[in-house]
């Protein structure tokens, strides 16, 4: 499949693309945004945790 990287930036285009095709014409989501939002937060927050662990070694 690739690099690390490579699949980093296809799960995030795939989520996007996920996103954007269950948003409704009103500007809606099919989908509860609140807790897609807690998710994506708590990734961002285990890739910001990831990153300090490894800045310290």
């Amino acid at each position: 499949m690739g690099t690390d990287k490579e699949k980093l930036y296809i799960c995030l285009k795939e989520l996007r693309e996920l996103i954007d095709r269950n948003e409704n014409e009103d500007g809606t989501y099919r989908f509860d945004v609140l807790r897609v939002q807690v998710a994506l937060e708590f990734a961002k927050t285990e890739i910001e945790k990831s990153v300090e662990k490894y800045a310290a070694e």
